[in-house]
């Protein structure tokens, strides 16, 4: 149910059905979360991660390297896409992670990116509260074309992107203190899906940006918007 709210799963899962087998690394792959999902893809993924406490935990899902986005070991055009979720607001330096993205990627290759944004007045509030997560210091802050303008500068062309989750973020966080309260999510799915239109799509705290290097398309369903029926009913398969 909460692909309602985490509008790029079926973005994500419908680009990677039209390329079986594509060649996918997750930059900042923790304990593996969003590797098993690029599995279930069918891609052919590699991690990478600072830690390497998570990233030998990551590596009974897939090939996992301990390393850091703006020294990626691997050689040129070794990947058919580049998955970045929730890392970019942690890097030291923003540029050399997306020149490594630009050198790392086939011509043609698709960066995907899923990120945190001050777009949102609630997220703004959130970061003052807690300006770090998990441990992990927030070194970076962005709006929505604030990232748009990064990729463009390092030859990354902007395709298809999205604002979401205005509310639904910070309800998500009391759950994990107290568990029960798990068991009224469904009502504020429903009010984050139901007000995503006015709010979620200019104030979102969270968003999503497909972009590609130069060359010959790839995927062909990189570039094409989903239909509403689409986005609510991605489900985990």
């Amino acid at each position: 149910m909460k692909e309602r709210v985490f509008r790029y799963r079926a973005v994500e899962k419908r680009i990677a059905a039209s390329r079986p087998g594509f060649r996918v690394l997750d930059i900042g792959c923790g304990q593996g979360d969003n590797l098993k999902r690029l599995v279930r893809y069918g891609g052919r993924v590699t991690g990478i991660e600072p830690s390497r406490e998570r990233a030998h935990r990551a590596s009974g899902i897939a090939p996992t390297a301990a390393a850091v986005g703006e020294s990626i070991p691997f050689r040129d055009a070794s990947f058919e896409m580049i998955y970045i979720s929730h890392v970019l607001h942690h890097a030291n330096d923003l540029d050399a992670v997306l020149d490594e993205v630009h050198r790392l990627l086939v011509p043609g290759g698709l960066l995907f990116v899923i990120e945190t944004i001050d777009d949102s007045p609630l997220m703004r509030l959130a970061r003052r509260i807690e300006p770090s997560w998990d441990d992990d210091e927030v070194l970076n802050r962005f709006r929505f074309e604030d990232l748009k303008h990064a990729f463009e500068r390092h030859q990354l062309e902007f395709l298809r992107g999205e604002k979401f989750n205005w509310m639904y973020f910070a309800w998500e966080l009391l759950p994990l203190a107290w568990r029960p309260l798990d068991r009224i999510s469904p009502l504020f799915i429903g009010l984050e899906t139901l007000l995503h239109r006015p709010f979620g799509s200019n104030w979102g705290g969270h968003c999503f940006l497909v972009a590609r290097k130069d060359g010959r398309s790839l995927f062909p369903d990189e570039g094409l918007p989903l239909s509403i029926k689409e986005v609510h009913g991605a489900g985990e398969t």
